[in-house]
């Protein structure tokens, strides 16, 4: 839950939701002020009279979760902003002032000023500038272990995945249940062919959070690990709710492997009508339809 509070904060502050309802808009509005003034319990009843309106709203349902564990003291490691260059970056963020934003939080000298720099940063992609402030933030409050996160995930943007992993490791001492931070540690492993490794974390991260999106790694894990059956079973369920060239493709290579070449032309060929960029997709079609022809 803390990673979706904390994505749903962030939302809030920096990137506004869109929203039909005018009135629901405004709802969101207060809450966020409220937020910002650390009055949790009024920001959480006007994310109430929300999903009044919005039942569906699942951010907004997120976003009001985490709240809640605030306010019952079961998450106490991350408290909304009071620095004053914080709140002049939101209101220039709202104003579509870019240059604004950036001058007021670089006027900041407080962690969260620092904090909110390397996200600035980080959604630019610029992920070195991003880690030295995210850095700077969490020296400036060292019980501030959101920062480790946050770095690895810039290390795992930048390619250097054991340097990702040192934080994560750092980051999950303090936070076991957060279901993104093993999913990315997953990730860091299947990319140094850490396949067992990254299944154990992968598995792990379904177990606190039974996500598609974790379900579809674990898919994509199981076939570097040449489990080609069990691969394609797990991704042939997920096609109810994913329909992507990505999750077709690695279907379809798993038919390859399996011998299974009608059934893996025809979900190469879905993959292809969606992104028909993919050299590996377009290369192991051709080579599949050269086979039959023989």
């Amino acid at each position: 839950m803390n990673k979706l509070f904390l994505t749903g904060l962030f939302l809030a502050l920096f990137c506004p939701f869109v929203f039909a309802n005018e009135v629901v808009e405004d709802y969101f509005d207060i809450a966020t002020n409220y937020c910002i003034e650390g009055n949790y319990n009024e920001a959480a009843n006007y994310l109430d009279k929300i999903l009044l309106i919005e039942p569906d709203n699942k951010n907004v349902e997120d976003l009001r979760n985490g709240l809640r564990q605030i306010i019952q003291g079961k998450n106490t490691s991350f408290v909304l902003p009071k620095s004053n260059a914080v709140k002049q970056a939101v209101n220039y963020k709202k104003l579509g002032n870019k240059q604004g934003e950036l001058t007021s939080l670089t006027a900041g000298s407080d962690y969260w000023a620092y904090y909110f720099l390397g996200q600035f940063h980080r959604k630019n992609k610029d992920y070195n500038q991003a880690i030295s402030y995210f850095i700077k933030s969490v020296n400036a409050k060292p019980s501030f272990n959101q920062c480790y996160l946050e770095i690895a995930v810039c290390y795992f943007e930048l390619g250097n995945f054991q340097q990702a992993l040192t934080y994560l490791n750092q980051y999950l001492k303090v936070n076991p249940q957060d279901d993104f931070a093993y999913a990315l540690k997953a990730r860091c492993e299947a990319n140094m062919n850490n396949n067992d490794v990254a299944l154990s974390d992968i598995l792990t991260a379904i177990a606190l959070e039974n996500s598609i999106d974790n379900r579809f790694l674990e898919g994509k894990i199981l076939y570097n690990m040449k489990r080609y059956e069990q691969a394609k079973d797990k991704l042939e369920k997920l096609t109810g709710e994913i329909q992507t060239a990505e999750i077709y493709k690695y279907i379809g290579l798993c038919y390859a492997e399996l011998g299974d070449y009608s059934a893996a032309l025809n979900n190469l060929d879905k993959s292809i009508i969606l992104f028909d960029e993919d050299k590996t997709v377009n290369a192991k079609y051709n080579e599949i339809k050269s086979k039959i022809g023989k």
